[in-house]
């Protein structure tokens, strides 16, 4: 096209253009070169700009997480379109935050912010902070000490924000106790059970009835479009095996990332664990105290007491271990301990413990000796990622520019074009379940036009390319092939619909003063119960709600609820009497639904103060979010 157009115009007419490309290149291109990329803006609160770069960092260390919690879960439950809200909604809030605090002289001041670092035990060394751990640490994860104390300057400033909240929240006593009966109530029950089976033989359903229904809801009988799709992909992992790495290039790498092979501190401790009641277990732990003073050994006491199965055959031996691998309070103490020292009651979630810590083993950094193979793997993956990136480039490009096939993209990629079973829009097999996948095969350009989607990234290193091979559209199922199913639930309905007239006629037989457990009708059961807690797992859930919805009885009036069963039938449930349970963990369990509850009102309170801040705010969502 550019020979042509170099061959045909010429004279004044090439001049002209020639002008008319130049001039905005001259007013708007140089100044690009001469400042670079402009940061790229998502969105602006109050006239404040959130960066892409601020965005993208924060969504990839929230998908990454999502990723390792749900692991191969990861792409059923997790919708991209709706974490990237999530993640940009944060950022607005945390913006809002900012701004509110400064309006009202809220501030984190830098002794502040150094107390919080230098008390995190994760950055401790020989029992103290270590610059050296704290800056090895970062940069092993990524992290700049600029950046990072950025972000906690924030959290703390976001977290003193609720906390203003916090201080003000209470819960009354009365509060409590209306929670704690509610929660601790058990009603004795007995219930009529009426089975709707028995209405099947006296159920005739016609013609007319079957071709009523089937016409007034033909919406149930639609048999949804499907698709069948041509498609390739390619991965990171096609291109690691013909990456060749040189042994400077390894030792460079090696120097760079010398974080990476580094050691974390380890540390050895041996334990006394004491399970029960508070009061119990802490008189245990002093009589233990106590002989440790007197100077008996940790490891003797540890295998007469503890009741850690898995350890107290070994003295209460734990071996080396890593910060993280164990819960957060014992994780805690044993970091923050001196070699040799015992510590004071630690209170976990398995029950109260003494620790011991008997050895800590430095940071050590590995040998590149030791780690070659592991440097080699990981440069690959390094390079490989980069031709990765430009692969698809290049096949997004080469996608649009022949989009009617896939096979020119075959020459770009080792992978091989393969084709899909029908699916709909509620997706299919394998990476047909991902809403990124279902979104491009359904968009007008791919559906419709039959072209090319554009590269589809389906995970951190896995690209697909797709296009319809086969479409079926939706269609009206015949009267014919559906008339079985039609039959079955009208008569079903009807069924259904006989139990709970018979269960009308019973109900008022009792009303009259019949004794429901002597009522003898075909179909109609007696169940005696008793008594039953809210999670009760003796009865059918619809069972019991009806049973804690039904009014409290009065001066020995019983009283009367109803629930339908799964299969249909009709229950009466019967509510005679109605107490509560008390026993010793009365103190506990108060004390647990008042964190519960003043956790509920402290999130309420929280997210409306945010609500009337944000309304308040100009929020400005950016075309650029959408391109990401």
């Amino acid at each position: 096209m550019l020979l042509a157009i170099r061959e045909k115009v010429q004279g004044w007419v090439a001049w002209a253009i020639v002008i008319v490309l130049i001039v905005p290149f001259a007013l708007w291109g140089i100044d690009q070169y001469a400042t670079g990329d402009r940061t790229v803006v998502v969105a602006e609160v109050n006239g404040e700009a959130i960066s892409a770069t601020e965005f993208m960092q924060m969504y990839n260390r929230q998908r990454m997480r999502m990723q390792q919690q749900f692991g191969d879960m990861f792409d059923q439950i997790v919708e991209d379109d709706v974490l990237r809200k999530q993640v940009l909604d944060a950022l607005i809030e945390s913006r809002i935050i900012k701004q509110w605090a400064q309006k009202n002289g809220l501030i984190i001041s830098d002794g502040q912010l150094a107390a919080v670092i230098q008390n995190a035990d994760v950055f401790y060394e020989d029992g103290r902070f270590s610059q050296r751990v704290y800056e090895e640490l970062l940069m092993r994860n990524g992290l700049s000490i600029a950046g990072f104390e950025t972000e906690q300057r924030q959290f703390l400033l976001e977290e003193q924000y609720r906390n203003l909240t916090a201080g003000s929240m209470f819960v009354t006593a009365g509060e409590l106790e209306t929670l704690y009966q509610l929660q601790n109530q058990r009603r004795y029950v007995d219930y009529l059970r009426l089975d709707q089976r028995i209405f099947n033989d006296q159920i005739e359903i016609d013609e007319a009835q079957k071709r009523d229904f089937y016409q007034k809801n033909q919406e149930l009988f639609l048999v949804p479009e499907k698709v069948v799709v041509d498609y390739l992909t390619f991965s990171v992992r096609d291109l690691v095996g013909d990456i060749e790495v040189t042994e400077t290039q390894k030792r460079d790498f090696y120097q760079l990332n010398i974080g990476q092979f580094t050691q974390p501190e380890m540390r050895r401790a041996s334990h006394i664990l004491i399970r029960g009641e508070q009061d119990e277990a802490l008189a245990k732990i002093a009589e233990i105290q106590a002989k440790l003073a007197e100077g008996v050994a940790f490891a003797a006491l540890a295998q007469e007491y503890s009741q850690d199965p898995g350890s107290a055959m070994n003295g209460g031996d734990l071996d080396y271990f890593e910060t993280g691998m164990m819960v957060p309070e014992f994780d805690q103490a044993v970091f923050s301990m001196a070699k040799n020292q015992i510590s004071d009651v630690i209170q976990t979630d398995f029950g109260w413990h003494l620790i011991h810590l008997t050895d800590i083993r430095q940071p050590q950094i590995l040998a590149y000796e030791d780690v070659e193979s592991e440097v080699a793997s990981q440069l690959r993956l390094e390079k490989a990622e980069a031709e990765y990136y430009n692969l698809v480039e290049s096949v997004n490009t080469l996608a649009y520019e022949q989009p009617d096939s896939l096979e020119p993209l075959v020459r770009l990629v080792t992978g091989e074009i393969q084709t899909s079973a029908a699916f709909g829009r509620d997706g299919g097999p394998s990476w047909f379940s991902q809403r990124r996948v279902l979104d491009a095969v359904f968009s007008d350009d791919v559906l419709n036009a039959r072209l090319n989607s554009a590269v589809i990234e389906l995970d951190s290193g896995t690209a697909m390319v797709v296009r319809i091979n086969e479409y079926n559209p939706a269609f009206l199922d015949t009267f014919e092939s559906v008339e079985p199913q039609i039959a079955t639930r009208l008569m079903r309905e009807a069924a259904v619909a006989k139990s709970a007239e018979l269960a009308d006629q019973v109900m008022a037989e009792i009303e009259a003063g019949a004794d429901p457990s002597k009522i003898d009708r075909k179909g109609v059961e007696w169940h005696t119960v008793g008594w039953i807690e809210r999670q009760t797992d003796t009865l059918l859930p619809q069972i019991s709600a009806a049973a804690f919805k039904a009014k409290k009885p009065q001066l020995d009036q019983v009283t009367w609820a109803r629930a339908q069963t799964p299969m249909g039938d009709t229950v009466l449930v019967r509510v005679s009497q109605v107490d509560v349970v008390e026993d010793e963990s009365r103190r506990s369990q108060v004390a647990e639904l008042e964190q519960a509850l003043t956790g509920i009102y402290l999130t309420a309170e929280i997210e409306a103060r945010l609500a009337a801040i944000k309304a308040q705010a100009k929020i400005d969502i950016k075309s650029a979010f959408n391109r990401l």
